[in-house]
């Protein structure tokens, strides 16, 4: 349904680069990619331009589809930026830079775009209305206590498991050589960011804190610290996110330019955590020595090297691979909805099918399926390669509207735990979805909701959080 002219021209501008896709010649034209940067910065600069308000005399510009924005111009524009102003070249120096798919890399990646932004718009904003809870202190100790319990128990597993492996030697990455320890480690993080939000909402609604969040504040911000130290920089980034978006749009309002000097240290931290992977070691000298990298520009020579630009190069392989194969049909998204139920995936695939995610066909294409490494996938090249155009079309569409809808859900419900915490993991997840594949926010978000309909039902607790007024502005 065309809700209003915006829209009605971003379904003929779809319609419109949807066919020169089907039709664009090999190559790397600048003057597209000109176009798409340009049409990039002006959906950024619209959605950057207005701050949004979830706590009454709270505004904050960390939204949803601004972070989902911005993880998308690092990944999918800025390597093009760079090439078109003449200051860095598409080559790489691990694999081919399959340059001669650039046109349909930057025009799929705007028809993404732009189908996001489509989905996340579908939701007008109700700004008459607000859905006040009444939450008691004994609902909030209850969840407390209950997310305190899974993270006490979920560690003590990963340190009689897999911590010795994660923490021993040179970067191994998150990845430890087993499903159940990767699992467990996944598990610990999902259980970290619940209690990163439980402390937060309840700071939020009672204004002070108890000792149970004080611990899990504590424990929070030392994992935090582990996966820094661990060179995990995707996993800390995703926790970091988590605290400083929850606390900046639940407690704090933040400024844009702080917001932009943030960005600007998160960015050099990423490329120090980069650095420093390389080191056998993991210390606090080889931390300080990648720093010191970083800020004399020795780590410069890692820009071809960067997995930023080796997810940018992924995309544009998708195509290559394309041609010489046929389109896996939904296999899998079916894989990924299934990992939901830990260990159902292979249900659906034979135990020898190395093929069960977008991840192997491009290793296979990218680097072969043998090496120690991985080149990782992106969303876009995950989509296209179960379903292509129309797969890219309908799943970002829908990523999109999710978000528009649970930020209408978390501005109506201003202080409800349950929106607070599905806002904040999805702003979280979406800031870093662009470099994985569709599972990737889909357990957690899925999990979050059966944590409260466990609490909120099961527990008999709904009582406890159902009573509200409608406060009218």
């Amino acid at each position: 349904m065309v809700k209003n002219k915006e829209n009605l021209f971003g379904i003929v501008l779809l319609l419109i680069l949807s066919l020169i896709f089907a039709i664009i010649p090999q190559g790397a034209n600048k003057f597209l990619i000109w176009f798409c940067l340009i049409y990039f910065y002006i959906i950024f600069f619209n959605s950057i331009s207005k701050p949004i308000s979830i706590v009454r005399g709270i505004k904050t510009y960390i939204k949803i589809d601004t972070f989902f924005y911005l993880s998308f111009y690092l990944i999918f524009y800025y390597p093009y930026q760079l090439y078109v102003l003449g200051l860095e070249s598409l080559d790489t120096v691990k694999f081919l830079s399959y340059e001669e798919y650039t046109n349909k890399a930057i025009l799929l990646s705007t028809i993404a775009l732009l189908a996001f932004r489509l989905g996340f718009n579908y939701y007008k904003e109700n700004k008459t209305q607000k859905v006040f809870h009444v939450i008691s202190k004994k609902y909030m100790n209850i969840l407390t206590f209950i997310i305190f319990l899974f993270i006490s128990l979920i560690l003590l597993l990963f340190v009689n498991t897999g911590a010795s492996t994660l923490f021993s030697g040179a970067y191994i990455g998150s990845k430890m050589g087993s499903v159940t320890f990767d699992a467990i480690f996944s598990l610990v993080t999902f259980f970290i960011i619940l209690g990163s939000l439980q402390s937060i909402s309840y700071y939020s609604i009672h204004r002070k804190i108890n000792v149970l969040t004080f611990i899990i504040s504590i424990i929070s911000i030392v994992w935090a610290g582990a996966l820094l130290f661990v060179g995990d920089r995707n996993t800390f980034f995703l926790v970091g996110l988590v605290i400083a978006s929850g606390i900046f749009t639940y407690i704090k309002s933040v400024s844009r330019l702080t917001l932009l000097v943030l960005s600007f240290l998160s960015l050099f931290l990423y490329q120090v955590i980069e650095i420093s992977r390389i080191s056998e070691t993991r210390d606090l000298d080889s931390f300080l020595d990648a720093a010191s990298m970083a800020i004399n520009g020795q780590g410069e020579e890692n820009g071809k090297k960067s997995s930023l630009n080796t997810t940018t190069t992924g995309l544009r392989a998708t195509f290559k691979i394309m041609e010489e194969q046929d389109f896996y049909y939904g296999k899998f998204k079916l894989v990924s909805i299934a990992s939901i139920v830990p260990y159902s995936s292979r249900l659906f695939v034979d135990s020898n099918d190395r093929m069960t995610g977008s991840t192997n066909v491009l290793n296979k294409e990218m680097i072969g399926l043998d090496r120690t490494w991985s080149v990782g996938t992106n969303i876009i090249s995950d989509s296209y390669l179960d379903f292509g155009l129309m797969g890219v079309l309908i799943i970002m569409f829908y990523f999109g509207r999710f978000g528009g809808y649970v930020k209408l859900m978390a501005q109506k419900h201003i202080n409800s735990p349950k929106w607070m915490y599905i806002y904040i993991i999805t702003l979280s997840y979406y800031s870093e979805i662009v470099r994985y594949g569709f599972d990737f926010p889909l357990r957690s978000i899925i999990w979050t909701f059966l944590l409260f309909f466990v609490i909120n039902t099961v527990a008999g607790l709904a009582s406890k959080n159902s009573k509200y007024k409608i406060n009218n502005e």
